[in-house]
Parts: structure tokens; C-alpha cells; sequence
């Protein structure tokens, strides 16, 4: 029994090293899970938002955040930032609001990206942070200095810049050989225009040419909906349309006259469609496109849309090399010989969070996205401007032969008012538009109800100037 038992004991202790043995085994292979786990960079997600169709707007950010990786991992910080995109698919009206009650539920993006002129609303609601020292950084030091106007707001910078466009008038080449013009004529008129020596008033009475002789079912042709390219005819009759010392909106009624006055006699001649502000944007494009009108007050990304859509009769979608065959682009006529040809632009910017968790990573990658390389693959591929100079010298920017031809415009700009009340500035001016072009009113009588609309719909954010 005593042997028996000292084998008992002696298997025991084998046994019991043994498990010892495991077990320390065990506990060293959990140590190195630790440590492995613990040298894991930690994941921090960044999400960001923009609207259809321009998905590089955000796809640009994920391949900024590769570079911003690198650098985290050189400068040994343990992190490594993951961005996480959202495509909204609807209206403008829509994007906003659904922007406002995600931020309540604190389920917004980090990076909301939008057209420059919803920074008023954005900073006065606090849903956004000032970004002032972007302006500071190297990526944004070679910004067109013009278009730091459309980001700021009280004396901040609240976006940075992502791209720019310009809104020049299409002219139908096709038209004007019918008439007569010679191929230098042609390709020369951006420059008249530009210098002032081709007006807007010359532009109405070629386009009147035009349809008399049955060249062209329609002289001009502009967008049917409320836009900001109404309001760039106030700037051309050298009105204003915002006072930022006082932030206020600025009714000048003398050049709001003009404004209406100008849209009253192209309709009053017959130059434009009898229901025009109320045709759908895919007649708009058919029209264009299949050579029914000499003018289009369009903008430079409708290469991109005509590309996209089946507008053409019997070619369907064009590319720009066949746009670049039967249109020119021109700034829009200067009122006065003389004068400047002018657009306008609509930037749009990538807005921050004030409720993001990670600012800094956020301003970081917002430095890096602003890429030369990375501007020029979301231009090249929606026809968007550049926002630094780097980005205009770009070689892939330069070589494209629509962009490289219309990237003068920028300095020739102007934008809308960041001002939250300006949304409803323009749709009252909209409506005084469609009413003197549908013969409803006349440019007087408009402007008179559109003086006591705005006082109604702005109160004291509205100042008139007579």
C-alpha cells in the first residue's frame, strides 16, 4: 500500500508540473496576445458626408487618410484613422435638414460637405467650428485669395475649400457659322467678352438675330429653377447683395430694377421658352444639347451631366470632345462696353462638426485632401475648378480641353451671401423674375412686391438701398 501510494504521489507530482507547466504556457501566450493587442494602432473612424453625384468629394478623403496614416505611424502615435462614407440622394432641402436632425440625435458626420452659402446657418446654429488656421497652413497657402470671400463669415473661416466652378454662357457654335462667323470670330468671342468689347446687350441682339433668321428655335436659355445665377445680374449692374458690417441682406433696388428689366425683355422679344421657369431640367439639356438655342446660361459641370444623361436626339450621351466641337464658353457679357465680363461661383467646402470627437484628426485630413493630385482626379472627372494655384498647374488639369480653357474665370468671380436669410432673398427673387417673364407683372410692379415680400420674410436682417 505504501508503494502503491508513493506512485500515486509521485504521478500526482508529474501531473501537477505538468498542469503548472500548461498553465504558464497558457499565461505566456495571453502576454503576447496583450502586448500584440496593445501595439495594435488604435482605429478611429472619421465619417463624412456629401451629396450625389460628386462621390470623389468624399472617396478624395479615404485616400487622404492613407497619407495621414503614414505620417501618424512615422511620428510613432498609435492610431490610424478609418473614413467612413454616406451618399445622400436627394433634394438640397433634404441634405440640410437631414444634416440638422442627425446633429440633434448626435448621429452626424464629422466632415458635412455643402455648398459655401449654408455656412451662414451652420455657424449661427453652432452646428460648425471655425477653421481660421487653414488658412495659415501650407496646403491652403496657395488658395485663389478671391476665394476665401465665399468662406467666411463675421471674420472666420468656416469651410475649407474643396472646388470652385464658374457659370459661364454656352454659345452654340454650329449657330454662329450659320450666320456667317468665321472660325477666329468664334473662338475669339471669350476674349471680347472678357475685355468688355462684346455686352450683354450685344448678346440679346445676336440672339434675336438668330431666331429671326430660323437659325435658332430660342435665343437664350437659362436655368428654370431658383439659382444663384439670377443674382450674379445684380453684381453686373453693379449692385450689392450683402453688407457684412451690418450682416445684413441688401435689397439695391436700382439694380434689382435692371435685373428684372433685363429678364423682362428677353421674354418680352421672344428669346426664351413662353413656360421656361417651369420646365423640368431634362428639357432644359435637351434643348442645349441638340442645338435649339444659341445661349445657355449654364454652368461648366454640365460637360459632366450631358456625359451622364441620354440628351442628345440621336448620339444620346456626348462627351466633352463633341461639346467642345459645337460650344464655346464665355464669360457672362459686362452691361456696359467697357466693362468686365463676369460669373459666378459656387464652392463647395468640407464643414466640421462642433460635436466631433476628433478635430484635430480632422483638420489634419482636411490639410492633406486639399492635394493638388487629389483636386485634379475630382475635377478632371465632374469639370470642377481647382482651388489652389497648385491644382490649376496640375498637368492633368492643364491638358483637359474643357478645364484648361475656362480656368481664367476664377478671377472674373463673385458669390452669393453666406447670410442664413439669404435662401429667402432668392426665392422671392425668383418668383419677381418668373412673374415679369410670364407677362404676370411688370418689372415696376415687381419689384414693388418684391420690396414688401422681403421686409415680411427678412425684417431687420434686410437693408435697403435705393
Amino acid at each position: 500500500m505504501r508503494k502503491m501510494k508513493k506512485v500515486t504521489a509521485s504521478v500526482l507530482s508529474t501531473f501537477v508540473l505538468g498542469m503548472g507547466i500548461l498553465t504558464g504556457c497558457g499565461k505566456t501566450d495571453q502576454s503576447a496576445e496583450s502586448e500584440a493587442n496593445a501595439n495594435k494602432p488604435k482605429v478611429v473612424t472619421i465619417e463624412a458626408q456629401t451629396a450625389a453625384p460628386e462621390v470623389t468629394r468624399v472617396e478624395n478623403l479615404e485616400k487622404a487618410a492613407e497619407k495621414l496614416n503614414e505620417e501618424l505611424k512615422k511620428q510613432g502615435k498609435n492610431i490610424q484613422v478609418k473614413v467612413k462614407t454616406n451618399v445622400f440622394e436627394g433634394s438640397w432641402e433634404e441634405y440640410s435638414k437631414q444634416f440638422m436632425l442627425a446633429f440633434k440625435a448626435k448621429k452626424e458626420p464629422d466632415i458635412y460637405t455643402t455648398g459655401h452659402e449654408n455656412i451662414g446657418w451652420l455657424a449661427d446654429g453652432n452646428y460648425i467650428l471655425p477653421l481660421d488656421e487653414l488658412k495659415k497652413s501650407k496646403e491652403y497657402s496657395d488658395v485663389f485669395p478671391v476665394l476665401w470671400d465665399s468662406v467666411t463669415y463675421k471674420g472666420h473661416i468656416w469651410g475649407a475649400l474643396q472646388d470652385t466652378e464658374a457659370r459661364p454662357v454656352f454659345y452654340n457654335k454650329d449657330i454662329l457659322r450659320k450666320l456667317g462667323w468665321s472660325e477666329e470670330q468664334i473662338n475669339n468671342l471669350p476674349e471680347k467678352v472678357k475685355n468688355g468689347e462684346f455686352t450683354l446687350e450685344d448678346m440679346t441682339k445676336l440672339a434675336e438675330e438668330a431666331k429671326a433668321k430660323g437659325l435658332a428655335e430660342f435665343g437664350i436659355i437659362h436655368r428654370p429653377v431658383d439659382g444663384p445665377d439670377f443674382h450674379v445680374m445684380v453684381y453686373n449692374f453693379g449692385g450689392k447683395l450683402y453688407d457684412p458690417k451690418e450682416n445684413k441682406i441688401v435689397l439695391d433696388k436700382k439694380a434689382v430694377k435692371k435685373q428684372l428689366d433685363y429678364y423682362y425683355d428677353i421674354a418680352k422679344k421672344d428669346l426664351i421658352p413662353d413656360n421656361l421657369t417651369q420646365m423640368e431640367w431634362s428639357n432644359i439639356h435637351k434643348t442645349v444639347v441638340n442645338g435649339k438655342a444659341l445661349f445657355y446660361y449654364g454652368g461648366i459641370w454640365n460637360v459632366f451631366n450631358w456625359g451622364q444623361d441620354n440628351f442628345h436626339e440621336k448620339l444620346g450621351k456626348v462627351d466633352e470632345k463633341w461639346v467642345n466641337e459645337h460650344f464655346g464658353m464665355m464669360l457672362i457679357p459686362a452691361a456696359e462696353k467697357g466693362g468686365k465680363g463676369i460669373t459666378l461661383s459656387h464652392p463647395f467646402v468640407y464643414t466640421v462638426s462642433s460635436q466631433t470627437e476628433h478635430p484635430e484628426l480632422v483638420k489634419r485630413l482636411l490639410e492633406l485632401v486639399a492635394d493638388p493630385a487629389l483636386q485634379t482626379e475630382h475635377n478632371v472627372k465632374t469639370f470642377h475648378l481647382p482651388v489652389t494655384k497648385g491644382g490649376a498647374e496640375h498637368p492633368d488639369f492643364k491638358a483637359n480641353i474643357t478645364l484648361g480653357k475656362v480656368a481664367y474665370m476664377t478671377e472674373y468671380t463673385t458669390f452669393l451671401p453666406n447670410h442664413e436669410g439669404f435662401p429667402k432673398y432668392s426665392k422671392a427673387v425668383f418668383n419677381a423674375i418668373q412673374a415679369v417673364e410670364l407677362g404676370k407683372k411688370t418689372p415696376e410692379e415687381a419689384l414693388k412686391d418684391l420690396e414688401v415680400q422681403l421686409k415680411n420674410d427678412l425684417g431687420d436682417q434686410l437693408k435697403i438701398v435705393e
